[in-house]
C-alpha cells in the first residue's frame, strides 16, 4: 500500500475522468463528479452473485460502485489513446504516451487504493462478442456511444453479452422529438460523432436486439466546477421478458410507435400537398377571371 502522502502525490500528477472518494480525505480532480447523479441511472442496489460488464470505465466510478453493491466486475477501455475513433478534424491535446497514462493511470491508481478486485480489460467495443469478453448479467455503457461513429454496431455487441439488461447512457438532443435522427457532430471537432434524440436512442437499442426498453432519467452532467455540460438520456434495456417494470416498452411497441409516426407524416405531407394544390388551383382561378374582366372592360372602352 502507498503511504498518504505518496497517494497525494501521485493522484495530483495525473488526469483524471470521474471525481473518486478514495479515503482518508483524497478525492480525485475529476473532470465529472457523477456522485450527485448516481440516482439518475438507477442501478440496482443490490447485486450479490452478479457479473458486470462496465464498458468505457475511464478512471472507474462506475465499476467501483458496481463492485461496492456486490457485483463481480469486469472493466473494458481501449488499449491505445489513438484507438479512439477519430476523425481528421480531431487535434489531438494528447501524444500517444500521455494518453496511455490518462486511459490507464488513474483506473489502476484508484484500484489499488479501494483494494477493488475489479478485472481490467483493454478491448475496442467494436471486439467485445461472447468469444471475447464472454456474458454478464448487466452491461454499463456510460458516456460512450457519442464519441463512436458506429454505435448501432457497438450496441449489437453489446446486446451480444448481455444476460438479463443493459443500462445505456448517452448525451442526446435537448429538444423533444418523436423523430428517429440524429445530429451529426463529427465534423466539428472529430470526436464526437452523433447526437441522437430520445426516440433515436430507444430505436437504436431496440434494433439491437433488446425484447424491451425503459427510459429513465434526462438530465444535464455538469462539469465539476459547475460549468455547463452535456445533456444525457439513460435507459434500461432487457434481454428478455423477466425484469420488466410497469415503465418497460415492448420492442415490438417501439417499433409500432415509429411506425405509426411515419405513417402519420405521410399522411400528413399528403393532406398539405391537396392544401397547396386546392390554394394554386383557387389562385389560378381568379387570376383567369382577373384576366377576362380585363379583358371586357378593354372591349367596352374600344366600343
Amino acid at each position: 500500500m502507498r503511504s498518504f502522502a505518496d497517494l497525494k502525490s501521485i493522484v495530483n500528477s495525473l488526469e483524471w475522468y470521474h471525481t473518486l472518494d478514495l479515503g482518508n480525505g483524497i478525492i480525485t480532480p475529476g473532470h465529472y463528479d457523477h456522485r450527485p447523479y448516481l440516482g439518475y441511472y438507477a442501478l440496482p442496489e443490490a447485486l450479490d452473485g452478479k457479473t458486470v460488464l462496465d464498458v468505457g470505465a475511464a478512471s472507474g466510478f462506475f465499476s467501483f460502485e458496481f463492485e461496492r453493491r456486490g457485483a463481480s466486475v469486469v472493466a473494458t477501455d481501449l488499449p491505445e489513446w489513438f484507438d479512439h475513433d477519430f476523425g481528421p478534424n480531431y487535434h489531438p491535446d494528447k501524444t500517444a504516451e500521455n494518453g496511455r497514462v490518462y486511459l490507464h493511470s488513474p483506473f489502476e491508481v484508484a484500484r489499488d487504493a479501494l483494494g477493488s478486485t475489479v478485472q481490467r480489460k483493454l478491448i475496442n467495443i467494436y471486439d467485445i462478442s461472447p468469444e471475447t469478453t464472454g456474458t454478464f448479467d448487466i452491461v454499463f455503457c456510460g458516456s460512450v456511444l457519442l464519441h463512436l461513429t458506429d454505435p448501432i454496431k457497438a450496441l449489437w455487441n453489446l446486446a451480444s453479452v448481455t444476460r438479463e439488461k443493459a443500462i445505456i447512457a448517452t448525451v442526446i438532443e435537448r429538444e423533444e422529438s418523436e423523430r428517429p435522427i440524429a445530429t451529426m457532430t463529427g465534423h466539428q471537432r472529430g470526436d464526437v460523432w452523433w447526437i441522437p434524440t430520445r426516440a433515436c436512442l430507444e430505436l437504436m437499442t431496440v434494433s439491437a436486439g433488446f425484447a424491451g426498453i425503459e427510459w429513465i432519467n434526462e438530465f444535464e452532467l455538469k462539469h465539476r466546477d459547475g460549468s455547463p455540460g452535456p445533456y444525457h438520456g439513460v435507459l434500461h434495456a432487457y434481454k428478455t421478458n423477466q425484469n420488466w417494470t410497469a415503465n418497460t416498452l415492448p420492442s415490438d411497441e417501439v417499433l409500432r410507435r415509429i411506425q405509426a409516426l411515419s405513417t402519420v407524416t405521410v399522411t400528413s405531407l399528403k393532406k398539405e400537398v391537396d392544401r397547396l394544390n386546392a390554394l394554386l388551383g383557387s389562385y389560378e382561378h381568379s387570376r383567369l377571371i382577373r384576366l377576362v374582366r380585363r379583358i371586357q372592360r378593354i372591349y367596352r372602352r374600344k366600343s
